[in-house]
């Protein structure tokens, strides 16, 4: 089995037992690669930005028992409280220390100097519509930049490339809503009570031979530097706020442009679309 590093302080790890399974499976079907490793240290807890690749699948739980096992480095994602809805994958967040995402339990995980990765997408990012690959859908989201800015924390961008390929999408939220599905949702209110509106349907997906068994695509995580916060003591003006976040966004879209690159010289056929977003990015 698998033996993991032990965070200096005493916290309670995940399940290694389940850790070792998933370690086993992402390493046979996924070949993942971490880029950046380097740049993550045990003793400099932060708040590690993420985007969210679709329906999630390869996201936080695929590198956060690498982390563990190579930096001893114990991640505590937030997640959303609707996740406390949805059997297995429940359990598997409970397992690998998931916490619901409020300001409470924030300042807790901060107080205990933890490492804490967030998802500023959040379910509609994961739940993404088709010709929405590899994009940043944060509306504005400030929370994480402020909580980071207010107690001192870096931030550390966390780019992952591979999981918007393991699936076409057949329908979206867009398609579903536009249904009659979508009209008995709206009509009975459960849109707007339980979906946001309809923002968290997951989209219906094909994958391997049109299964939801995933394609085995190559996953890759880039884990940038850390964006100091310090420098502002403290201060979380709404233009810092929106310096801070542009920075964020940046960093984690060159990361992903830097895996493509990576891809290509490897033998993997590569794509402009990074790019794309990148030289349009308005400043």
């Amino acid at each position: 089995m698998t033996q993991y590093l032990r965070p200096k302080k005493n916290y309670s790890i995940p399940n290694e037992k389940v850790g070792e399974v998933i370690h086993k499976i992402v390493k046979w079907y996924f070949h993942p690669e971490y880029i950046g490793l380097e740049n993550l240290d045990q003793d400099k807890p932060g708040v590690y930005v993420s985007n969210h690749t679709l329906l999630g699948l390869t996201d936080g739980p695929l590198y956060m028992p690498t982390l563990l096992h190579k930096k001893a480095i114990y991640l505590r994602p937030l997640v959303d409280k609707m996740q406390r809805h949805i059997p297995i994958w429940r359990k598997l967040m409970t397992d690998f220390g998931g916490v619901i995402a409020t300001k409470k339990n924030c300042k807790k995980l901060i107080d205990q100097k933890q490492h804490i990765l967030v998802f500023p997408g959040g379910t509609n990012e994961a739940f993404k519509n088709e010709g929405e690959e590899y994009q940043l859908i944060w509306k504005e989201r400030y929370g994480f930049v402020k909580m980071a800015i207010e107690n001192g924390y870096p931030i550390i961008p966390i780019a992952g490339l591979g999981g918007d390929d393991l699936y076409d999408i057949v329908l979206d939220k867009h398609d579903i809503m536009d249904s009659f599905i979508g009209k008995f949702l709206k009509d009975t209110g459960i849109a707007d009570k339980y979906l946001k509106g309809g923002e968290n349907i997951p989209p219906i997906v094909s994958g391997l031979g049109g299964t939801f068994l995933p394609k085995p695509k190559k996953i890759y995580y880039h884990f940038g530097k850390h964006i100091n916060t310090k420098e502002y003591e403290g201060e979380a003006s709404d233009e810092i706020l929106e310096k801070v976040r542009i920075e964020v966004e940046l960093a984690i879209y060159k990361g992903m442009l830097e895996m493509i690159e990576y891809r290509q010289k490897h033998g993997y056929q590569s794509n402009s679309l990074i790019r794309n977003i990148l030289n349009n990015f308005k400043l």
